[in-house]
């Protein structure tokens, strides 16, 4: 009994170290058959026959409503009276005393205005009389230029021409006349400025279409604009617009901002 109570304590030890030793030869034992278990496992997957994969069955409300909404494209408008980024929303009070968004009316702007008719604006020449001498007669054609810019110069004028003359301040020269000098029955004639021949007729006028003028019509003001020409300007709902061309058929607007519109009869 003495010799176990003085050596108590290396007995002890001893055996904490023999169960160490013994849990540590168990745990190399125990990771070599996990080591080898895991490879038999691998190599039984690996020959081992794959089932095919099965799609899942995506056929639902949901997802084709999903689909379509990602699928299907949404025009993106700009430009429309309906779309507000740039046409803004103007607040009004409306007659219970709320304010309420008005939405612009779609016959604003260029695109309410309409192009009702078109006014040919020509130029006119016909015979009057003989005038000068019988030895150096001069004949005498009223010329009328609807066309040009201002009032003054859209008036009838006479001018008077001899057979041959050229002027550059005429407007056309007088080639040749038929019939007797102090009594011509015809005339050719000749434009200057673009070298066309054409005959008057005592009696029938030469006319040439040099322009138009147009019959315009703003329902969202209940206005009519008659007769404009190439270079005015109207309002339309507060804004001021110019025509910058007019054809038969279409006709041309500037907005404010240099945007064109083309209006069609």
């Amino acid at each position: 009994m003495e010799f176990i109570k003085k050596q108590y304590e290396k007995l002890v030890l001893g055996v904490v170290l023999l169960a160490v030793a013994g849990l540590a030869i168990f745990l190399v034992l125990s990771v070599s058959q996990v080591r080898t278990d895991l490879e038999n496992a691998l190599q039984a997957l690996a020959g081992a026959k794959q089932k095919p994969m099965v799609p899942e069955n995506l056929e639902t409300n949901l997802t084709q409503t999903a689909f379509k909404r990602v699928t299907s494209r949404t025009p993106t408008v700009l430009a429309a009276q309906d779309h507000y980024t740039f046409n803004p929303v103007t607040w009004v009070r409306g007659a219970s005393g709320r304010l309420e968004p008005s939405k612009p009316r779609a016959n604003t702007g260029a695109s309410g205005l309409a192009y009702v008719g078109a006014h040919d604006l020509v130029l006119e020449i016909a015979f009057e009389q003989v005038a000068g001498t019988p030895d150096a007669p001069r004949y005498q054609f009223s010329v009328r230029r609807d066309y040009e810019k201002t009032v003054n110069a859209r008036r009838a004028l006479v001018e008077s021409v001899a057979v041959g003359s050229d002027n550059k301040d005429q407007l056309f020269r007088l080639v040749e006349i038929q019939g007797p000098k102090d009594a011509p029955t015809n005339f050719v004639c000749e434009l200057i400025s673009t070298r066309e021949s054409f005959q008057l007729t005592k009696g029938k006028s030469f006319r040439r279409t040099q322009g138009y003028a147009a019959d315009l019509r703003y329902e969202a003001d209940r206005r009519d604009f008659p007769q404009k020409r190439v270079g005015e300007s109207i309002t339309l709902s507060g804004a001021v617009y110019k025509i910058v061309a007019i054809e038969k058929e279409e006709l041309v607007v500037s907005a404010p901002n240099s945007v064109r519109t083309t209006v069609a009869r």
